[in-house]
């Protein structure tokens, strides 16, 4: 398929979009009316669509039809997981974005979050106190993830959300094999972030933030 007859279909597709014909979630025109609307082959249509489908851009789902989704997280997370496997980044590189997304998520999560959300870091913060190694992996993802929701920006969560499953097996990896001083620095971290929370201190939060991410650096640099 020429590169062309592809970028016919995505064209297709947004102004469908702009001219609100479509929303997230809406069935696309069947592929023979795409075809005729296009002047192009159904199988060629097909072929574009196969492309976006593995582009995170929509859905196909047998028997019904294709359905416009914008998972785009998803191709930018294997993305990262194959650069990672062929050694064109690293682990510690994954963990410098990933600071320097959550400093910003948690300067407008301290303008944002709300009681209920409050109260959720505290119940993960206190569970993580005397957790198991599992359990405490499984708060450490909750209670990020939760600062991340709370900074209502969707490109942060977005982004944060396709690093998620790289950064949750490194991290598990890591505690597993810390030291318990090394796990309670970064417990004293998460209490620093949540107190600094509370008293709205962005400042202090952030510095919070980076300590956590010193801790990660650090054990990288050792490994």
């Amino acid at each position: 398929m020429e590169d062309r007859e592809y970028r016919k279909v995505i064209e297709y597709v947004k102004n469908e979009i702009k001219q609100g014909r479509i929303q997230l979630e809406d069935k696309l025109p069947a592929e023979r009316i795409m075809a005729e609307e296009l002047d192009m082959s159904r199988g060629s249509v097909r072929e574009a669509l196969r492309t976006m489908e593995n582009m995170g851009m929509l859905e196909s789902r047998q028997g019904s039809g294709n359905y416009l989704t914008g998972n785009l997280n998803k191709v930018f997370a294997e993305s990262i997981g194959m650069m990672l496997l062929l050694k064109r980044i690293s682990h510690s590189e994954v963990n410098s974005l990933r600071r320097a997304i959550e400093t910003e998520a948690y300067a407008l999560a301290v303008q944002n979050i709300s009681d209920s959300q409050i109260e959720q870091l505290k119940a993960m913060l206190k569970s993580m106190r005397t957790a198991e190694i599992d359990e405490m992996i499984l708060k450490d993802k909750e209670f990020h993830y939760q600062m991340i929701i709370a900074s209502e920006n969707h490109l942060i969560i977005s982004i944060m959300e396709a690093l998620e499953e790289i950064y949750t097996d490194s991290v598990e990896y890591m505690l597993k094999n810390a030291s318990e001083e090394m796990k309670h620095r970064l417990f004293l971290s998460h209490e620093k972030m949540l107190d600094s929370m509370l008293r709205k201190d962005e400042s202090a939060g952030k510095r919070a933030v980076n300590e956590h991410y010193d801790i990660i650096k650090f054990w990288y640099d050792k490994e």
